[in-house]
């Protein structure tokens, strides 16, 4: 048997979905379902067209459709689905109108991970964030072409995958769960699933080795930018991870795809800790108070780093030289620095053009290429 079904989701003024709730359990739904046959299609209607009128009829009020949906094939033992998403709006000043049985609720699409969906709603839900998220976005070209997806081993392989089949500059993968995140020297990158803001970011910068290896920089410090423009008292930490209250919140991780011609693009790789972070790492991470709106966070960062990519894609990073040393919570103060082998103490006096951390110490200053802070004071 093959069913055909139609979901109308509204949308109000603020970017909320219209969400119900059924049944005991109080499984949600994105909006109203009819299925067809056995829903009334008027004469000429399409299925899509049926879902609007009837929700209409049903919530008591006027709406207008905006845009299609997707349409999702999917098929059990019994019987297959093929789903129908309409996005409709209420006209102004219309209240829905709900029977006594049914309860229901506004939440943001970037919330929408907290109710209990059927399999059959999840391309829905996805779509809802591409779309409220490409509405909140100003850039030209970053975040131009995303991807959501529910759960991915790693954000970076998925990008890296779409990079080897010629993706655009600008390409962006954000996944709800990773099941095999990962940092810098193979660490493993933990996250509970809707605690943190987990994405990929393509970049193909027409620059030497040695200036894109300094990318990393560039992204940390437009997502310092970026947390601070929302009020918290972020600090980047050289050489990709930034911090709030000396704890880690989010790291960087940059993977580049390679060809006989040399550097074809880099993957952004940035894990942020938006929501409670794992018991066993919370000495040294921390996440963001109240659980800020991540679709948001997102849209910000890809502005803030375009606008950095772009005058470093022409000056490298002296032309950000000025907002490094500001920014930098490490500058000035006693740090130990373990460059690959052994360690270095001394008093960290910021970012040199070329990427390197400038190390005082008895010796002088030194400039450190490679390597990570272990400790400060």
């Amino acid at each position: 048997m093959h069913v055909n079904v139609s979901a109308a989701m509204i949308v109000n003024s603020a970017g909320e979905i219209f969400c119900v709730l059924r049944g005991r359990s109080r499984f949600a739904s994105t909006a109203y379902k009819w299925e067809f046959p056995g829903g009334k299609i008027e004469p000429g209607e399409t299925p899509a067209q049926a879902a609007v009128r009837e929700i209409r009829e049903e919530l008591g009020c006027r709406i207008i459709p905006i845009a299609d949906g997707p349409v999702v094939d999917h098929s059990y033992p019994e019987f297959s689905i093929t789903l129908h998403g309409i996005l409709c709006t209420l006209e102004r000043g219309e209240t829905p109108v709900l029977r006594e049985h049914i309860r229901a609720q506004w939440i943001r699409a970037d919330a929408l991970w907290q109710l209990d969906f059927a399999a059959a709603d999840r391309p829905l839900l996805l779509w809802l964030k591409e779309r409220t998220f490409g509405a909140l976005l100003k850039t030209r070209i970053f975040g131009r072409t995303p991807y959501f997806l529910d759960s991915c081993a790693s954000t970076n392989d998925e990008l890296l995958r779409l990079a080897e089949t010629g993706a655009p500059e600008g390409t962006l993968i954000v996944s709800e769960q990773q099941t095999a995140g990962r940092g810098r020297l193979g660490r493993s990158w933990l996250s509970e699933p809707g605690q943190g803001l987990l994405f990929s970011l393509l970049a193909r910068p027409a620059l030497p080795a040695e200036v894109a290896a300094t990318l990393p920089l560039v992204a940390g410090l437009a997502i310092t930018q970026t947390l601070r423009g929302m009020g918290f008292e972020a600090g980047l930490k050289w050489p990709n991870d930034v911090l709030i209250e000396d704890r880690k919140v989010c790291g960087i991780l940059c993977e580049a795809q390679t060809s006989s011609r040399g550097i074809e693009g880099i993957v952004i790789g940035v894990g942020l800790n938006t929501g409670a972070v794992p018991e066993t790492v919370a000495h040294r991470a921390i996440g963001l108070p109240s659980m800020p709106d991540r679709l948001n966070i997102l849209a910000t960062f890809c502005e803030a780093f375009e606008a950095l990519y772009t005058r470093w894609s022409t000056s490298g990073l002296a032309a950000l030289r000025e907002e490094l040393n500001r920014l930098d919570c490490k500058r000035g103060r006693p740090i130990t620095v373990r460059p690959g082998s052994g360690e270095r103490q001394g008093i960290a006096r910021g970012i040199r053009d070329d990427g390197a951390l400038l190390l005082e110490t008895e010796r002088g200053v030194e400039a450190l290429i490679c390597g990570e802070i272990a400790q400060w004071d």
